[in-house]
């Protein structure tokens, strides 16, 4: 997707192999919109199919406390790293509304924000002074994503396995989540589960090319009253709006 060159940028912008692409060679790193359907497929992942090797009992508790949560809020880290490439990392806040309303503020200097209402879905980018414009339905079409909006079912869809990848060494549970019917460059899905309390910690994405993006959910608190107001967002007039 094409947008303008931004105007003398007071620093270079973060390369990325993916995301939105300013004119000429200067690149912006998309970080949001991965992310969304991310939130999507670990709220939705406990209610995957069973297999050999996956901790079904600890799966079902988990479905549990997530299937309870209506709200929450929070921090994030995350963590992206290509084949044969740099690390990039980021971090900022999240907060999350049933249904399918949505938050991610990333923090400096990634600065982006990614805001859905549930219909619509906005990515603002402050450096480059724009702001991208798309229904949400454009994003959710053949994705887990449907399932928050209530119009996807994703009870027979997805398979709980033996890890392939080794997790990370953090004191969580990691359950590997596979699709039964293959979504677009996603190979499958590691989600990081606190043993005692069953609530996700982290979720690792992989990609069909080996590039992972984990993510990790720090001071959480849930079903909090969260206003409308944080899950819309207002386009001025000194923005330049893309629509698709």
């Amino acid at each position: 997707m094409q947008t303008s060159t931004p105007p003398a940028p007071r620093r270079p912008p973060p390369s990325a192999a993916r995301g939105l692409a300013a004119s000429g060679s200067a690149r912006r790193r998309a970080w949001g919109i991965g992310l969304l359907a991310a939130l999507a497929l670990l709220l939705a992942a406990p209610a995957a199919g069973r297999a050999q090797g996956c901790d079904e009992a600890l799966l079902a508790r988990m479905q549990r406390v997530y299937q309870a949560i209506k709200t929450f809020q929070g921090e994030f880290r995350q963590e992206d790293r290509e084949p044969g490439g740099p690390v990039l990392q980021a971090q900022g806040r999240i907060a999350y509304r049933k249904p399918g309303q949505m938050r991610w503020a990333y923090d400096p200097p990634n600065e982006q924000l990614l805001v859905t209402d549930g219909k619509t879905v906005w990515l603002h980018d402050p450096i480059l002074e724009n702001v991208t414009v798309q229904p949400l339905k454009d994003l959710t079409e053949g994705t887990p994503l449907k399932f928050l909006l209530g119009a996807g079912n994703l009870a027979a869809d997805f398979t709980c396995r033996a890890t392939t990848l080794p997790p990370a060494q953090d004191g969580l549970t990691y359950l590997e989540l596979v699709a039964k019917t293959p979504i677009p460059t996603l190979a499958f899905i590691q989600l990081g589960v606190r043993p005692a309390s069953a609530r996700l910690e982290s979720f690792r994405m992989v990609d069909t090319q080996g590039g992972q993006r984990t993510v990790r959910l720090l001071n959480l608190r849930t079903d909090l009253p969260l206003p409308a107001s944080d899950f819309t967002f207002q386009v001025t007039d000194d923005m330049e709006v893309i629509t698709k």
